[in-house]
C-alpha cells in the first residue's frame, strides 16, 4: 500500500482513499523558464557517531546498567497493556484522508511521580557504596515490538542522571537537568522490547536542597506494535522479517543503481501523533554551502507538517542479507542497530507539492550521505528513470524503480507538474514508504513519495492500473531555496575546485553557469572504485550479495551481517 491515501472512492485500512476521478491536469513548466537550473552533488556526514563508536558505547552502558538492576525491581512493574479496541483503532481508516501509517498506540499511565524530592513510592531503591543511590522501575507493555516513555515535570540536580533501556537493547540516555527539550517534557527513544527499565542513579551523597530538585512524572507509554499485515496481496514467503507484498524488493538484494547512495541517506521515521505512533520515510539533503554540515531532512507534508520533538529516525535500517533477518534494535543476539536521531524542526512545508523540509535536531551517523538534488523539472519527461529507497511497512529498506508516465491520468488535487506520475518498473512501495526521496538517473533528488493514483491501489503490485505519485521538487523549489541554496546562485561557484567534494568515486564536480554540477563514476563497467586509493580496478573478489567472512573478501571492502551469514555490501 503506497501509503495509499489517494486512489479511488471508498474506505481503506489506513486512510480514506478519495481520488477516484481521473483527469489530465498539468502545471505549466513556463513558471520555471527563467530560473537557473542547479545540480548539487552529494556530501558525506562527518559529525555523528560511527557505527563502531555507537556499538562500543552501547555495549559499555548495557553491561554497566544491567548490573545495577535489583532482582526485585521486576516485581510489580508499571503495566501498560493494549486492548482489542487499541488494535482495532490501529487498523481503522484515518479520519483525515491522506495520512501516514499507524504502527503504535499511546497508553496513559498514572501513579508514578516524584515531585520536589518526595519519597519514591514505586520501583526499587538501593543505596550505593559511595553514598549515592540507584532507583529502578520496570515498564511492561505485553506484545510490543518496542516501547518508549513520556516523561513530564522532569528535573534532576547535578550528578544525577536517568536512563531508559531493556536487557540487551539500546540504552537511551543519560537524561539530566530538565531533559532533552529544555522544558521538562520529552519522550524517550524507543527500545526493542516489551519490557524496559527506567533507572536513576546518583553519584555520591545529595544534600537535602539538591534532593528536592528531583522531580518527574511517568505520563504515557508508547506501545509500538511493529508490522501489522498491510498487504491485501500475498506476502513474501522467503522474506522472514517482512509482511510486504511480493513485488517489494529488499534493498539488500543487489545494487540500487542511482539510488545506491540513498541507502545511507534515507531513514525510517517514527513519532508520536496524539493517541497514535506513526511512521514514514525521509532522507537527508545536501545544500550548496560545502562549508556546512546541516542535517536537512526531506519527507512528505502528509506525514508531518509540524516540528516534532519525539520524531526518531533510524538510519541504515536494513536486513542483514538479501531477504534475511530484520534489524531488531538489540545490542546482543541480533543485528547491531545503527545510531538513531531524535527531534525534528520544520523549515518549510506545504500541501501543494506534499513536501516538508526540516532539520534533524541531532547529527546523523558519521558516513551518512546528504543526497544531491536538482530543481530541473522532470514531471513531463516521458520515460525518465526514477529510483527510490524506502522503508515500507515499518520494516527494512526496499528498492524500487519507476519511469515517468506523462500520459497517465491524474488524481484530483494532484496536477502533473506539481506531482510526478510514474509507472513501477521494479519493486514497489507500501504504507510507511511515504516521504521517501526519489532520485533521477544521476542520483539527484527530484521529489518525494505522495502515494498512489489509480483504480486498484489496494493491490500495490498492480502497475498497470496504478501510478506512483511524487511531489515535485522543481514545483516547490522556491519555497525551500533559502535552505537548499543559502548563498544563492547554486552556491556561487566560479572554479571547478570550489565544487570538489573530496570524493573520487562519484567523479569530478565542475562549475557551470555559477552552479556546481555533479560528476559520474570514473570507472568502467565491471571495474571497482576504491575511495581509499582513488583508483579503478578489476576485482576477482566477492560482489554485492556474495558470502564473506572479512572485508577483504569483497571488492567493496564491506563485509557485513551477523556471524556466519555475512555478505558483501
Amino acid at each position: 500500500m503506497k501509503d495509499r491515501s489517494l486512489c479511488k472512492l471508498g474506505p481503506h485500512r489506513h486512510g480514506w482513499i478519495v481520488a477516484g476521478v481521473l483527469a489530465v491536469l498539468i502545471v505549466s513548466s513556463t513558471a520555471y523558464a527563467e530560473r537557473p537550473i542547479i545540480h548539487v552533488a552529494p556530501e558525506v556526514a562527518v559529525g555523528g557517531l560511527t557505527q563502531e563508536e555507537f556499538t562500543e558505547r552501547q555495549t559499555r552502558l548495557q553491561t554497566e546498567l544491567t548490573a545495577l538492576i535489583p532482582a526485585r525491581s521486576r516485581v510489580a512493574p508499571l503495566q501498560a497493556p493494549i486492548t482489542k479496541k487499541d488494535l482495532a483503532d490501529l487498523s481503522a481508516p484515518a479520519p483525515n484522508g491522506n495520512a501516514p501509517l499507524r504502527v503504535g498506540v499511546v497508553k496513559p499511565v498514572t501513579g508514578v511521580e516524584v515531585l520536589r524530592g518526595q519519597a519514591f513510592k514505586h520501583g526499587t531503591m538501593v543505596n550505593t557504596a559511595n553514598g549515592g543511590f540507584v532507583w529502578t522501575l520496570s515498564v511492561v507493555s505485553p506484545g510490543a515490538q518496542a516501547i518508549r516513555v513520556h516523561l513530564s515535570k522532569f528535573s534532576l540536580p547535578r550528578n544525577v542522571e536517568m536512563y531508559f533501556f531493556g536487557e540487551g537493547t539500546v540504552v537511551d540516555g543519560p537524561y539530566t537537568g530538565v531533559g532533552r527539550n529544555g522544558d521538562g517534557d520529552f519522550w524517550t527513544r524507543s527500545i526493542a522490547s516489551d519490557t524496559g527499565f527506567i533507572l536513576i542513579r546518583s553519584e555520591g551523597v545529595l544534600p537535602d536542597g539538591e534532593r528536592r530538585q528531583i522531580s518527574f512524572v511517568v505520563q504515557d507509554v508508547g506501545h509500538i506494535r511493529g508490522r501489522p499485515p498491510q498487504s491485501t496481496t500475498r506476502s513474501h514467503d522467503s522474506w522472514p522479517c517482512s509482511d510486504n507484498a511480493p513485488c517489494v524488493v529488499d534493498a539488500n538484494c543487489g545494487n540500487a543503481g542511482p539510488a545506491e547512495a540513498a541507502k545511507d541517506a534515507n531513514a525510517k521515521m517514527e513519532w508520536i501523533a496524539g493517541a497514535f505512533i506513526n511512521t514514514c520515510t525521509g532522507g537527508l539533503l545536501a545544500d550548496t554551502d560545502a562549508s556546512t554540515d546541516i542535517p536537512l531532512f526531506l519527507t512528505a507534508n502528509h506525514c508531518t507538517s509540524k516540528s516534532v520533538s519525539s520524531l526518531e529516525t533510524f538510519f541504515n535500517y536494513t536486513t542483514d542479507s538479501c531477504e534475511g533477518s530484520c534489524p531488531d534494535g538489540r545490542t546482543t543476539g541480533g543485528t547491531a542497530p545503527a545510531p538513531s536521531t531524535i527531534g525534528f524542526t520544520v523549515l518549510a512545508s506545504k500541501r501543494s507539492g506534499d513536501f516538508t523540509l526540516g532539520r534533524l535536531n541531532e547529527a546523523p551517523p558519521a558516513g551518512a550521505v546528504f543526497l544531491g538534488w536538482t530543481n530541473l523539472p522532470i514531471a513531463n519527461t516521458e520515460g525518465a528513470g526514477l529510483y527510490r529507497i524506502s522503508n515500507p511497512n515499518f520494516g527494512p529498506q526496499a528498492f524500487s524503480e519507476h519511469a515517468v508516465n506523462t500520459t497517465a491520468g491524474t488524481c484530483r488535487g494532484w496536477p502533473r507538474g506539481e506531482r510526478i506520475y510514474s509507472t513501477d518498473i521494479t519493486g514497489g512501495t507500501m504504507g510507511g514508504s511515504s516521504g521517501a526521496p526519489v532520485v533521477n538517473s544521476a542520483g539527484e533528488v527530484v521529489g518525494q513519495l505522495s502515494g498512489c493514483c489509480g483504480f486498484n491501489c489496494a493491490d500495490e503490485c498492480d502497475a498497470t492500473s496504478n501510478s506512483t505519485v511524487d511531489g515535485a521538487l522543481a514545483f516547490y523549489y522556491d519555497s525551500v531555496a533559502e535552505f537548499l541554496d543559502p548563498q544563492g546562485g547554486g552556491g556561487g561557484c566560479t572554479l571547478d575546485s570550489e565544487c570538489d567534494d573530496g570524493q573520487f568515486c562519484n567523479g569530478a564536480e565542475t562549475c557551470a553557469g555559477g552552479s556546481c554540477q555533479g560528476g559520474s563514476n570514473p570507472c568502467l563497467a565491471g571495474e571497482t572504485c576504491d575511495e581509499v586509493t582513488d583508483t579503478c580496478s578489476s576485482c576477482s573478489g566477492g560482489q554485492v550479495g556474495d558470502s564473506c567472512s572479512v572485508n577483504a573478501d569483497c571488492c567493496s571492502n564491506k563485509c557485513k551481517g551477523r556471524s556466519g551469514a555475512k555478505t558483501c555490501k
